[in-house]
């Protein structure tokens, strides 16, 4: 196999390996070096006509195109997205072809992790020490640093973890709330067993008005918290926070797992570093593992709003309801108006440079390739950033399509595991949430070793199916629920930020 056709309809297929001139490809004579992953016309398409993958729009023809010429950003204009051309919103009617199935299995899958109060299920039992202003960062990386350095009690499912960030402060009001939602959802995680706030003493998120709220919306969860002029400077506010981390690790040591089940897991999807394999190997692979979450009474998450543009007509006829449908769209295009009111072109922000190098050519192909990995599951919900997850199903999540800003509004709304595909290659990863790292080939997942946990290359190279990948994402689900260790958790990767929506003031 050197090319793959995706939809009855394209007009395009993505070269398997470098194709060279004058190699006869699915009865096609290649007229022009093809980089591996990158597109051929599979016939003439003339100026202005649509270009067609995934049986849909991914872009217009800007010149004369021959059947086996290449097919990328130097001869495709994206329609989607692009304020250095539109002053708002293009709507173009699509037909909608994809395979609408949803995969299940009889399989029962058994995992263990910790009941909380609230009913919510958690896979790490961590100890969270949380800046609520950038002013403490320094302050709760000591604190955390400290704690890992003693003989305090741990093990690897319950331990000190942390993050940093730049918010807290000088934030408009609509800003600072979000701030405020993001950190008391980190905090409310069912992966945290408690929290350990620190902040300066003046800013606008205080450290003793976010525990208040943490505590009402998680009773039972443990939380303290500290500011480093009240405590008296940094030597005393350390002092102070590695006295009450180790004394909650004590307690959250004597926490024991009690069996689950997949109806538990709220799945985080994320895909970042794209290439134009992710739509064919990974994304796909885990949209199989969303069905099967979602079929056993579990909860999912799709995000990146951003990397729905050109896909809403799929999504929106998967809504439970017409109210759920016209979120959706609603969502999607006010979200690319707002990048259309910025006059650039989307183009090398999103795909950025590196998808673009990839082999995806426009908004619209990243998309359609982003949004298997929801699935073909109903989408039950449409949520705000960070905001809590409280259906079972598939949510839609409003976020950037920014890796860590996407991940930590998910976590913020409770997932408590994470599938991140990547083409490229990335090492992202929580402190609180275990994410687990799918590659789209196998160049990448070999290159990468130490950052990603499992391989979609192997439907390209060895013929597997998707829905066989699919299944050994469950799999490694089960494990990492069970307590096995993720790549991005070996390395420590605690990777955390707030979607900013204002300027600093």
């Amino acid at each position: 196999m050197k090319a793959v056709h995706v939809g009855h309809n394209d007009n395009v297929a993505t070269a398997v390996e470098k194709l060279i001139p004058g190699e006869i490809v699915m009865g096609i004579t290649i007229e022009e070096e093809i980089p591996k992953g990158h597109k051929f016309a599979t016939e003439p398409i003339a100026k202005g006509e649509p270009i067609i993958k995934y049986d849909s729009h991914i872009g217009i023809a800007s010149v004369d195109i021959k059947a086996g010429q290449w097919v990328h950003v130097h001869n495709i204009e994206g329609e989607r997205g692009r304020g250095d051309v539109d002053n708002m919103v293009r709507h173009i009617k699509q037909d909608v072809h994809r395979d609408r199935s949803v995969i299940g299995v009889d399989t029962t899958y058994a995992l263990t992790g910790y009941r909380r109060g609230d009913g919510s299920f958690g896979f790490r039992n961590h100890v969270l020490i949380l800046p609520t202003v950038h002013c403490a960062n320094k302050v709760v990386e000591r604190i955390a640093n400290s704690v890992a350095w003693t003989d305090a009690p741990h093990r690897e499912d319950t331990k000190a973890v942390y993050v940093t960030h730049q918010h807290g402060c000088s934030e408009l009001s609509y800003d600072a709330r979000q701030t405020m939602d993001v950190l008391v959802g980190t905090a409310t995680n069912p992966n945290v067993y408690g929290v350990i706030l620190v902040g300066l003493g003046c800013e606008v998120i205080q450290a003793k008005d976010t525990a208040e709220e943490i505590k009402i919306r998680a009773p039972y969860k443990k939380v303290e918290f500290l500011t480093i002029q009240g405590e008296g400077g940094t030597a005393a506010a350390v002092e102070k926070g590695v006295k009450l981390a180790k004394e909650m690790l004590e307690e959250a040591m004597q926490e024991s797992r009690v069996p689950g089940t997949l109806a538990d897991v709220v799945l985080g999807t994320e895909c970042g570093g794209s290439d134009s394999f992710s739509g064919l190997t990974a994304n796909p692979s885990l949209g199989v593992a969303s069905d099967i979450v979602v079929t056993q009474g579990g909860s999912v998450i799709l995000a990146e709003t951003t990397e729905l543009i050109g896909a809403e007509h799929i999504l929106a006829q998967r809504g439970i309801n017409d109210d759920v449908s016209k979120a959706i769209v609603d969502t999607i295009t006010g979200y690319e108006q707002t990048v259309i009111d910025s006059h650039a072109d989307i183009r090398g922000a999103n795909p950025s440079p590196g998808n673009i190098e990839g082999g995806l050519s426009s908004i619209e192909e990243k998309s359609l390739g982003c949004i298997y990995k929801a699935g073909n599951s109903p989408v039950v919900a449409v949520k705000p950033y960070a905001a809590p997850i409280t259906d079972k199903g598939l949510t839609f999540m409003n976020t950037p399509g920014n890796d860590i800003e996407q991940l930590s509004g998910m976590v913020a709304g409770g997932c408590n595991i994470c599938v991140f595909t990547t083409g490229r290659g990335t090492p992202t990863g929580s402190p609180v949430t275990p994410t687990i790292k799918l590659s789209s080939n196998t160049f990448t997942f070999e290159n990468m070793a130490d950052c990603i946990d499992l391989n979609a290359g192997g439907i390209i190279d060895e013929g597997k199916t998707i829905e066989e990948v699919g299944k050994e994402v469950v799999e490694e689900i089960i494990a990492v629920a069970n307590g096995k260790q993720t790549k991005a958790e070996l390395n420590e990767q605690n990777d955390f930020s707030i979607w900013r929506l204002a300027t600093t003031v």
